[in-house]
């Protein structure tokens, strides 16, 4: 302890001694000034259930979380199926089609269709990495 916090701490005591001492000079004769006194312990009660309402509000946040991630991850594997540069994604197979067939004919009016579709996923998917990245943001703690 410093000897700041000494000194402190020692006013601190003289002053509850000052107070008390004034305040039973003012009681009526024959007042019992322990009749004022008041049980400052805390409520442990209150506090567990404080505690466990805490618990409960954190758990919840974090089931949230974890759930907007398993969306954003579902939306970026469908997002690279969709239009992804790897040879098994819709796109690639549909640009890389044989003339004469049915994937020609779908490249020829789809690709665009494709493309659009994709840019609305990847902005949603990207909305919603910003949502993710307030999760820990006390205004969203009951909304």
């Amino acid at each position: 302890m410093t000897k700041f916090e000494k000194k402190f701490f020692t006013m601190l005591n003289e002053d509850d001694k000052a107070d008390r001492e004034a305040f039973e000079a003012s009681l009526d004769q024959g007042t019992d000034a322990n009749e004022f006194d008041v049980d400052a312990t805390p409520d442990l009660d209150a506090d567990d259930a404080a505690t466990k309402a805490a618990k409960a509000s954190a758990e919840h946040a974090v089931e949230m979380r974890a759930q907007l991630e398993g969306w954003i991850s579902q939306m970026d594997e469908f997002l690279h199926y969709l239009n992804g540069q790897e040879p098994s994604s819709i796109q690639s197979q549909l640009s890389h089609a044989e003339p004469d067939t049915i994937f020609d004919r779908m490249k020829q009016s789809e690709q665009r269709k494709i493309a659009r579709v994709a840019t609305e996923l990847a902005s949603l998917a990207e909305s919603f990495r910003g949502y993710l990245a307030q999760t820990d943001n006390p205004q969203f703690k009951y909304v």
